[in-house]
C-alpha cells in the first residue's frame, strides 16, 4: 500500500505539473480572439470614392514623406485606412493638412507585414483603439499579436471578401511576404485597385480582382515593386495591366522612376502622377 506521506507527494507533484501546464497554455492564447474571413460575396458599387494619399517617399507641396505608403479612403458609406506607412506622426500631421480627421477611420487593411506598411499603427491605438485591422492570413503570428497589443481587434483574410459596401480585400498573394491588395467598385468606372508593395507583381493582383470579383479595373495605384526591375520587365508589366483593361495607372512608393519615365512618354493618357498629399476623387463627385 501507498503510505500517506507519499499520496501526499504524489498529489503535490500532479497539482504543480497541472499548474504548469495550465499556465503554459494561457501564454500561449492571444490577448484577444483572432477572428478569420474566408468567403467572397458579390461585390456591388458606390457612387464615389476619394482616396488622399497620407503618405509615400515621392515629396509634394511640404508635405511630410517617409519611405512607405498610406491611404485614407472614404466611401458615401465609410472611412478607412490602407496601410499606415512607417509613422502615424506623418499620418496625423497630414491627415490634418489635407483637413481629415483620422478619429473618424472605422477600420484599416494592412496589406503585409513590412514596417513600411504597417509601423504607424503604434501611435494611431489612442486614437483608434478597438476598431478592426485587416491583415493576411499568411502574415503570422508576431504581426497579429503585436497588433492586439497596441489595441486592435485583428481579422485574419484568406481569400477574397468583401468587408464593406463596394470595398473588397483582395485575397493574398505570395511574393514573399503574403500580401493582399484593396479593390473599391466606383459605378460606371470599374474597380479602383489599391496596392502596398505588389511583391507577388502588380499584373497578378489585377488579374485574381478582375477574375474573382468579376469587374473590370479601372484604375491601380500603389507600390509596383519595380525599383530597378529591368526595363523589359517593366514594359512587360504595363502592357499587361493595359491588356486587362486598366485606364489609369499611378505608381508611388517602391515602383520606382522609370515606370513613371515610361508611362509619362509612351502612355499620358494612362499615366498618373502620384505622390504624397495627392488626392483623388472618382465618380460623380469628380
Amino acid at each position: 500500500m501507498i503510505g500517506r506521506k507519499t499520496l501526499i507527494c504524489l498529489l503535490t507533484i500532479v497539482l504543480i505539473m497541472a499548474s504548469i501546464l495550465a499556465y503554459t497554455i494561457t501564454l500561449k492564447k492571444p490577448i484577444k480572439t483572432t477572428s478569420y474571413i474566408e468567403t467572397a460575396y458579390t461585390l456591388k458599387p458606390v457612387p464615389y470614392v476619394e482616396i488622399y494619399v497620407l503618405n509615400d517617399n515621392y515629396e509634394y507641396d511640404g508635405f511630410l514623406s517617409d519611405w512607405g505608403v498610406s491611404f485614407l479612403v472614404r466611401t458615401p458609406n465609410n472611412t478607412f485606412l490602407f496601410d499606415t506607412g512607417p509613422s502615424a506622426h506623418t499620418l496625423l500631421y497630414n491627415a490634418e493638412k489635407l483637413g481629415l480627421n483620422l478619429s473618424n477611420v472605422e477600420f484599416i487593411v494592412v496589406s503585409h507585414s513590412h514596417g513600411d506598411h504597417t509601423g504607424g499603427l503604434e501611435g494611431l491605438g489612442w486614437v483608434l483603439k478597438g476598431r478592426k485591422v485587416y491583415i493576411p492570413s499568411g502574415a503570422g503570428y508576431g504581426l497579429s499579436s503585436w497588433i492586439e497589443n497596441l489595441g486592435f481587434e485583428v481579422v485574419k483574410v484568406n481569400e477574397t471578401t468583401v468587408i464593406a459596401p463596394g470595398v473588397a480585400i483582395i485575397g493574398e498573394l505570395y511574393g514573399p511576404p503574403w500580401e493582399q491588395a484593396l479593390a473599391i467598385y466606383v459605378e460606371n468606372k470599374g474597380l479602383i485597385i489599391l496596392t502596398g508593395c505588389s511583391h507577388p507583381g502588380v499584373e497578378n493582383i489585377v488579374e485574381k480582382a478582375t477574375k474573382e470579383l468579376n469587374i473590370k479595373p479601372y484604375l491601380v495605384i500603389g507600390g509596383f515593386h519595380l525599383a530597378g526591375a529591368s526595363e523589359s520587365r517593366i514594359r512587360n508589366t504595363i502592357s499587361k495591366l493595359l491588356a486587362l483593361g486598366v485606364k489609369k495607372i499611378c505608381p508611388i512608393h517602391c515602383s520606382g522612376d522609370r515606370i513613371r519615365e515610361i508611362l509619362a512618354n509612351n502612355y499620358p493618357e494612362v499615366y498618373g502622377d502620384g505622390h504624397v498629399g495627392l488626392v483623388l476623387k472618382i465618380g460623380k463627385e469628380e
